[in-house]
């Protein structure tokens, strides 16, 4: 009987040890797992931050792109700087078919037989036969077209053909005028109103020339006059 009690001891004694060094085997398993776990999440940590590095280089860049675009006032002032009268000989069609919606800034002539809304700005001459929607501003401009929606802007002679009807307002140094036009005249010059203009507005001008036939529904000032009008009559 104590000879079975040993070997039952025994037993249990190697039962035990082995229990133990399970226990300790799954430990250091666990251990090794830990150590495992945590290279990967530092890899992901800094494959993250570099994901991040390259986002705000990426978005520093784009500021930087977007403030490298100059504005229009700048890209005007430009190319009257880099002497536009060379340039203004030369002139650019828009060829009848063509419709382009947004501005034009041209530093040549510009001959618009097609469609364009948007307004326009062109440092030589500006001549409209086809559909513009916006306002115009050049060194010069002729208009014959059916209709022009928006005001024009001169340094020197707008003239305004036959059967064309214009909605906005008139600033020039001079204009002759044969159309229909619905606005403000203002012309640091003379005005000649042909016999087929039809005038919806007041007239500002050096003097003006009105043609048996043409129609003024407005006042006519002539504030550009040299002459002192009211000293006369003093």
């Amino acid at each position: 009987m104590g000879l079975f009690n040993d070997a039952k001891n025994q037993l249990d004694n190697e039962k035990t040890e082995v229990s133990e060094n399970n226990l300790f085997d799954v430990q250091d398993e666990e251990v090794d797992a830990a150590d495992i776990d945590t290279e990967l999440l530092e890899s992901i940590l800094e494959d993250s931050e570099e994901d991040d590095g390259k986002k705000s280089k990426k978005k520093e860049e784009k500021v930087e792109s977007t403030r490298a675009v100059p504005d229009v006032a700048e890209r005007r002032s430009k190319l009257e700087s880099e002497g536009a009268s060379s340039d203004a000989s030369q002139t650019t069609l828009i060829t009848k078919g063509t419709t382009i919606n947004g501005s034009i800034i041209s530093d040549c002539s510009l001959d618009v037989m097609g469609t364009i809304n948007g307004d326009i700005e062109c440092l030589g001459k500006l001549t409209i036969s086809g559909k513009v929607t916006g306002n115009s501003v050049a060194s010069e401009v002729f208009v014959n077209t059916d209709r022009l929606d928006g005001s024009i802007t001169c340094e020197g002679t707008v003239k305004i053909g036959q059967g064309t009807i214009v909605i906005g307002d008139i600033t020039a140094s001079s204009a002759v005028l044969a159309g229909a036009v619905k606005g403000e005249v203002d012309v640091n010059g003379p005005v000649v109103l042909d016999s087929t203009a039809i005038i919806k507005g007041n007239i500002k001008a050096k003097s003006v020339q009105m043609n048996n036939g043409a129609v003024l529904d407005g006042f006519c000032s002539l504030s550009y006059a040299e002459l002192d009008v009211d000293s006369i009559f003093e």
